[in-house]
């Protein structure tokens, strides 16, 4: 990028989408500074769909790490469930069917 577009930019990012707007809207620019001014709108537009999609991933990896970790408990849950079921057969077994020598 050349130094006067580069200059021009700055002066967009200190007015702002929001006005950068109402003045091509209110053709304030010229043809060049329009153009410029539209560059420049679509550049902060693509920055501002890559940060979403930035935030979307960090979201994305959080939602998998949690669906792991419940997925874990789930496992837990069950093998103690197991286990519990087993030591009552254990504990109620020789009650049903006492050994006598």
């Amino acid at each position: 990028m050349d130094r006067p577009t580069e200059d021009r930019w700055h002066k967009f990012e200190a007015l702002g989408a929001k006005a950068v707007r109402q003045n091509i809207a209110s053709k304030v620019y010229g043809e060049q500074n329009r153009r410029l001014a539209e560059a420049w709108l679509e550049h902060k537009a693509t920055l501002a769909a890559h940060e979403s999609g930035l935030r979307n991933d960090d979201s994305s990896r959080e939602q998998i790490r949690i669906a792991l970790s419940a997925k874990n408990a789930a496992w837990i849950a069950a093998i103690a469930a197991i286990v519990a079921a087993i030591a009552a057969v254990i504990a109620v077994y020789p009650s049903l069917y006492p050994w006598t020598p």
